[in-house]
């Protein structure tokens, strides 16, 4: 399909990605809405009433979506890929942030050739700007990994949004086709997940390690945001667990669980 030519107007075709994901374990069964209020949601509704593992949720309009800390998902109808897995993860859920970050960039990599970032610890960068929010919501075994991919349309209307936000396809010049982006996203999740599954030690170091080296955060100087508190200093490193290690402007060595990092 050429991107150039695309129809970014037309709604998700659902038949080409079940057919692309028919051998992976993650995807489906596919559950498609042409609009819905959160895909998160959806999922987790479904994991409590019993859905198996892989279940994948999407559409193209999501009109509630949440991103992190409660913020709100602005929608661009159709223009998007919206989705939530779910999920019954035997490893700790550290290891799920950063599996769906680096799946994120590398599949974007992949369709496209852009080079996106990691901004610590999931919100995925290109040229600087936020062009995936990933928001995952646990309870008890159940894990729900929602993934918002700003792929076509602009966000040039809207300028302060724009300032820190981008579309691929205000990157490149040109439309993207969603359903490659889509279908390689699940083929890389499907395979983390699965190493991630059944592997031990060394799988969690390796992906972590290709994590790391997608993070943009590490050598800056950095405000870390959380509740009530900010937290400034030069972000040094990761530890094993994927937290932030900072060392603070008063001297300081802070470990970061959670936050958001400007």
């Amino acid at each position: 399909m050429d991107d150039a030519t695309h129809d970014t107007a037309r709604p998700l075709d659902v038949a080409a990605v079940e057919a692309a994901v028919a051998s992976l374990a993650l995807g489906h069964p596919l559950i498609y809405h042409q609009a819905i209020t959160s895909t998160n949601t959806e999922a987790m509704t479904l994991a409590r009433a019993g859905a198996a593992e892989g279940t994948l949720v999407t559409t193209d309009d999501q009109t509630a979506g949440r991103g992190r800390m409660g913020r709100a998902w602005m929608a661009l109808p159709n223009e998007q890929l919206a989705l939530s897995l779910l999920l019954y993860p035997s490893f700790p859920p550290h290891y799920l942030v950063m599996a769906s970050a680096l799946a994120v960039a590398e599949a974007i990599e992949a369709a496209t050739e852009l080079r996106p970032g990691i901004k610590w610890p999931n919100d995925v960068l290109v040229e600087g700007r936020k062009v995936c929010g990933i928001l995952i919501e646990t309870s008890a075994a159940i894990a729900v990994l929602g993934i918002g991919i700003n792929v076509n349309g602009s966000l040039a209307g809207h300028p302060e949004l724009a300032a820190r936000a981008i579309t691929l396809a205000d990157a490149l010049g040109h439309p993207v086709a969603r359903e490659p982006l889509l279908i390689e996203l699940l083929h890389r999740l499907d395979g983390l997940y699965a190493t991630l599954q059944r592997g031990g030690e060394q799988a969690r170091r390796q992906l972590r390690e290709a994590w790391r080296a997608r993070l943009v955060t590490l050598g800056q100087h950095v405000i870390v945001q959380q509740v009530g508190h900010a937290l400034a200093g030069t972000a040094t490193d990761v530890d094993e667990s994927g937290a932030l290690i900072l060392r603070a402007d008063d001297g300081t060595r802070q470990t970061i669980n959670w936050g958001d990092v400007e």
